[in-house]
């Protein structure tokens, strides 16, 4: 491939290296994971360019990337000599190297990865579910469980929001939701000060969206949603109710809510919702037993606003609604599980 001025209409998403023009080698499946594409992407870094891979059988897939601005990652589009289409995320693991995921228009996984060689590659693709590429002599990676947490989606373009303390110890991450098998994942940005992390994972037709037009009250109804105690409790997800017991946290922390739904182990990072169904906060901790006092259903959820700061100087964009009309409990919760994920966390 050469390099061309970008097209007025970009599309798909690979990142390249260094500045002006560079080309990377790409590595992917669609559909089939024991079928491996290659090829390469060449483009301008920051803006744009083209993609091409290829399998054995000599299906060709060609498509357009763009990046999102400010940011090292993108999305885009994929058409193959075969008829299938493939929409496409992307996010960078370094300047010079990533990965991506998305759906085929028939339904089937896309996995990639650009500026990696193969064996560094097998770990994103899955080939051969040994974590090696095929050919290698090079042992499988071995990881183990550190963590599981709550997160949910927040736009369309395939982010994911979540508490840092939950992702902050990975060597890989996936998510899934209910019913799904568990995608890729990575970290796009974190802020330990404020406990709070995005995700870039594949799409999701479900998303949150974040509550306009009306401050938080206390006393007002709400509902948590999570995947507390993985492994001990429901694996579908679990549905707590409570109230806003107060609007701020621990010692006055004008950052948090106090909410009396019950939050556990597990259900950090998932979102607290209004009888709408709109994220007012997202569930973050609870108060244990303090000396002699045992706390009765003191939990604590970073309010929504704050989130949002943060989405905005990362340069992630958010769902907002205003108020619309309640919902039932069990509604709320049919809701939420749409567009929540378990976030497993290895290391």
């Amino acid at each position: 491939m050469r390099c061309l001025p970008p097209p007025l209409v970009t599309l798909l998403a690979i990142a390249v290296a260094a500045t002006g023009c560079a080309t990377a080698d790409v590595y992917g499946t669609v559909g089939d994971s024991e079928d491996l594409y290659s090829g390469s992407a060449t483009g301008y870094v920051d803006r744009s360019g083209t993609i091409e891979l290829k399998n054995s059988k000599g299906n060709v897939c060609r498509g357009d990337f763009a990046y999102y601005r400010g940011v090292r990652e993108g999305h885009g589009i994929l058409a193959c000599d075969d008829g299938q289409r493939a929409t496409i995320q992307f996010i960078g693991l370094s300047a010079v190297s990533g990965y991506g995921t998305g759906t085929s228009s028939n339904g089937g996984r896309v996995s990639f990865t650009y500026g990696m060689d193969r064996q560094q590659s097998a770990r994103y693709l899955g080939l051969g579910g040994t974590g090696a590429a095929p050919g290698s002599t090079a042992p499988p990676a071995t990881t183990r469980r550190v963590a599981t947490g709550t997160g949910f989606y927040i736009n369309r373009q395939g982010h994911v929001l979540t508490n840092a303390h939950v992702v902050n110890k990975c060597k890989e991450l996936t998510v899934s939701r209910q019913g799904s098998a568990p995608i890729p994942a990575s970290v796009v940005k974190s802020d330990t000060s404020n406990d709070l992390a995005v995700l870039i994972a594949a799409p999701s037709p479900a998303v949150a969206a974040f509550r306009t037009g009306r401050p938080v009250r206390a006393g007002e109804a709400v509902v948590v949603y999570g995947y507390p105690l993985t492994g001990t409790l429901s694996s579908s997800g679990t549905v707590t109710n409570g109230s806003v017991s107060a609007l701020s946290g621990f010692r006055d922390d004008s950052r948090y809510l106090q909410v009396s739904a019950p939050i556990q182990g597990g259900n950090s990072g998932g979102p607290v919702l209004d009888t709408a169904g709109n994220v007012v906060g997202i569930a973050t901790s609870s108060l244990g037993p303090r000396g002699r006092d045992v706390p009765q259903n003191v939990n604590f959820a970073l309010k929504a606003d704050v989130a949002r700061t943060f989405l905005e100087a990362s340069g992630v964009p958010v769902e907002t609604a205003g108020a619309g009309r309640d919902l039932s409990v069990p509604d709320i919760g049919e809701k939420a599980r749409a567009f929540s994920v378990l976030i497993d966390c290895k290391g």
